[in-house]
């Protein structure tokens, strides 16, 4: 049977798009894993813990002993890579910089540390710089981080993106975030859904409403919003959905630090840090694929003590969680995991007890990925603001 042109580059396209699809590592199905109560998991837990790896990538040290964000990756050529905000002893600070660390071996061995240029000049408006969210798809990696001018980021709190097709070694110029999310954002860990679509969670502040006519920089730091950015052809155009508050009071502040993850029914699930609300995360849910949000998040029963939390779909159905579960203080860092949508939390692992400088000691901001075999999460965290750790949790096997 003789096959048309068209015909052929229809099935080259189709191929090609599987192609990426696989290479990508994106779950097509996701339904919640069926007899989820029978397996005892808590055995399954620590049996999970004996495989488990760590290395400490970073130790910060006086006068710039810093550590924070720490945002690990995997790049196309399958290296590693881990964004940080460094630089001096506290943030926010004149003297944050991004700084940037490589491993070719999965973690064994890493790069010293290095400051990237993200084209501006470390001194003005621009003097302090730090990464907040890095975007690999196919061979491009997206940057996402904000500027400041001083130690705190009430002045000249700017967000900015750039890219990169070379494995993050040179960049394209920093382009401003569109609109209102050029100022005071953050954007957080992005999530490709089942149908091709990339969205991105933002936090933004508002200030308080008596503010409205003045220009965002003049606005007293308050009244975060959340939601997400979404593009459908593959990052060159986005629009904006959401403004999702977590109080009626236009004078609060908390660092939000939004995270979102794709339900087996193709919902969005938000999570927000919210900090003196009651030591726990909050939750807000889309259910039309990220167009459309609720006025107000609602409070959840997962402890946390304000600190960001990060979700990941791990195959399956199943979502796991990294984070606090401790309403006063960032300690333990566990991992938990659901198979019915966030609804129950069965898998519950401790992954790390206390820091390594004891009891007082912070476990801040875990961030990573999941392996393409989706048999393990790596992630960094770091540990009392001046050591980056690395994390290999081995994850359970689900579907089985």
């Amino acid at each position: 049977m003789a096959i048309t042109r068209r015909k052929l580059m229809n099935l080259l396209v189709a191929s090609a798009t599987a192609n990426i699809l696989r290479s990508a590592d994106f779950e097509l199905v996701a339904q919640p894993l069926p007899h989820a109560e029978t397996i005892d998991w808590p055995m399954r837990a620590i049996e999970d813990g004996k495989h488990d790896k760590t290395d400490v990538p970073y130790d910060g040290l006086h006068p710039n002993s810093l550590v924070c964000d720490t945002t690990l990756r995997e790049l196309p050529d399958k290296s590693w890579i881990l964004f940080m905000l460094a630089g001096g002893e506290k943030e926010p600070s004149s003297e944050n910089y991004t700084g940037v660390t490589r491993s070719a071996d999965r973690g064994k061995t890493w790069t010293p540390l290095r400051q990237v240029d993200v084209g501006f000049p470390r001194e003005g408006r621009t003097i302090a710089q730090g990464p907040t969210e890095l975007m690999v798809l196919g061979k491009r990696c997206t940057l996402y981080f904000s500027t400041h001018s001083s130690d705190s980021w009430s002045h000249d709190w700017k967000s900015w993106v750039m890219h990169s097709n070379d494995l993050c070694n040179t960049w394209t110029k920093p382009e401003p975030l569109a609109g209102r999310l050029g100022d005071r954002t953050f954007i957080r860990n992005h999530t490709v859904t089942r149908d091709g679509r990339i969205l991105l969670p933002f936090q933004h502040y508002i200030g308080p409403e008596a503010e409205a006519s003045r220009d965002p920089q003049d606005r007293v730091l308050t009244n975060p919003r959340n939601g997400v950015l979404i593009s459908s052809d593959g990052g060159k155009t986005w629009s904006e959905h959401g403004n999702i508050r977590l109080t009626v009071d236009d004078r609060y502040f908390g660092w939000a630090e939004n995270n979102i993850v794709e339900l087996s029914d193709n919902r969005i699930a938000m999570i927000i840090r919210a900090d003196k609300l009651g030591g726990v995360l909050y939750y807000a849910e889309s259910t039309d694929g990220g167009l459309t949000w609720p006025e107000f998040a609602r409070k959840t029963d997962i402890p946390n003590p304000g600190s960001k939390a990060t979700l990941y779909s791990l195959g399956g159905g199943a979502i796991g969680l990294l984070h606090n579960p401790n309403p006063a203080h960032r300690s333990p860092l566990s991992l938990w995991i659901s198979f019915d949508d966030m609804k129950t939390w069965p898998y519950k692992r401790t992954l790390v007890p206390e820091s390594s400088d004891g009891a007082k000691g912070r476990l801040n901001y875990p961030d990573g990925f999941v392996s393409r075999d989706r048999r393990w999460l790596h992630f960094a965290y770091d540990d009392n603001r001046h050591r980056a750790v690395y994390y290999g949790a081995r994850l359970p096997r689900v579907g089985i």
